[in-house]
Parts: structure tokens; sequence; C-alpha cells
């Protein structure tokens, strides 16, 4: 993974043209934990939120990663109809994409996917904007989408993130479901909310799958 935390120090520090320490993220996606299960596995309710995504056909995990976020991050820096330039969330997100199907979203979480399947990973936009209010994306492979509001039950961890950690913690994620016995829907995601430079003890990292029940 260290490729894509090079690409995105890079990225902010040269499009933003200010400290990379400034240039990252400073909203995160806000939630309401409605209960936490066995270690540590936090139910949460999420509500509607719009995202631009892109969709990477095959690859590593971390290759794709780079891509993903070289494309999204020249989005929100500046490469729009408007040239309009909006503030990064957290977190980043990433998921498989099996067969280009749309799946809910930032994964059994594999070092590399086959032929037959790619990867699909998303900024998350500030709450401000809706889909009528985002500019157009002037690459299309990045398209914004809206996502309604669900339950989601994620499993909070640190260290670097890579395809390894997240697929431990993806199985104890959904071991810790199925003995409360709670439904899942769809495949895991993955989602990150640190700047690169933080240290690896210290990162934030979560692998988050949605669960059934609306959300209230």
């Amino acid at each position: 993974m260290a490729g894509w935390h090079t690409v995105t120090v890079a990225l902010l520090a040269m499009t933003l043209g200010a400290s990379a320490e400034k240039a990252m993220a400073t909203e995160e996606v806000p939630y309401t934990v409605e209960r936490t299960l066995e270690s540590g596995v936090e139910i949460r309710r999420y509500s509607d939120t719009v995202i631009a995504e892109t969709v990477i056909d095959g690859g590593t995990y971390a290759d794709a990663g780079n891509e993903g976020f070289r494309r999204l991050a020249g989005y929100i820096f500046g490469g729009n109809q408007s040239k309009q330039k909006i503030a990064m969330t957290a977190p980043v997100a990433m998921a498989p994409d099996p067969e280009g199907q749309r799946i809910a979203m930032t994964a059994p979480v594999a070092a590399e996917r086959d032929s037959g399947g790619g990867w699909r990973i998303a900024f998350y936009m500030p709450a401000e904007y809706t889909l009528e209010t985002l500019p157009t994306p002037r690459d299309p492979r990045v398209t914004l989408r809206a996502v309604p509001g669900r339950r989601v039950a994620a499993l909070r961890f640190s260290g670097r993130g890579t395809a390894e950690q997240f697929a431990e913690h993806t199985t104890e994620l959904t071991q810790a479901l199925a003995n409360a016995a709670i439904e899942s829907i769809g495949a895991p995601w993955t989602a990150r909310y640190n700047a690169p430079w933080v240290l690896p003890p210290l990162r934030r990292n979560e692998a988050m799958i949605e669960v059934a029940g609306a959300p209230l």
C-alpha cells in the first residue's frame, strides 16, 4: 500500500499548492452508533450521502487504489466542468466490483482480483452538496451517485491497511454479525481515514458491510 500513500501525498501537495497536512480531509461522514457487538463491531446508522466513484478493471488491490485515487482526486481538485475545488472528506472507500456490478461500497479484500472483476473506489462528497449542485466530472470514468441512508456494521483497526489486514478483519466482522444473528447485505468494503504520514499504529482503518434493517 506504500504506493497509494505516496500518490496521495503528491496529489494533495501539487494540486492544492498548500501543505499536505492542511490539504487532508477535515470532514468525516457522520453516523450514529446504534449498538456495539463483540470485538468492538459497531452497528451504525448513516443518512443519505453522495459519492464520486470510479471503477478500475482488475489489477492488485494497491495498484487499483492508486489509479482510483488519482482519478477521484483529479475531480475534486478542479477536474470538473466548473473547475471547482471540493474539500476532501474521510473515509476513502474501496470495494471489489465483480463483473462490473454496482455494489454498495471502499471488500472481501484479497490482494489481487482475477480478470473477471475489478475495483470500485469512492470519495464521499461534503454534506453541503447534492447530486444537483455538484459539478460534472470532466473524466467520464468518474461518476456521481446518491447512496440512501442505511445501517452499517464497522470494525475499526490500526495499521497500514493492507489487503491482508482487511481480509482478516472482514472475517472477524462477519463472524461477530453471525454470532449476533444480524443479517449482512451485499459485499463488505474498506475505509481509510488518515493522512499517509500518520504512523501505522495511529491510523484508522475499517472493514464495513451493510446490515439488514432500515435506518431510523
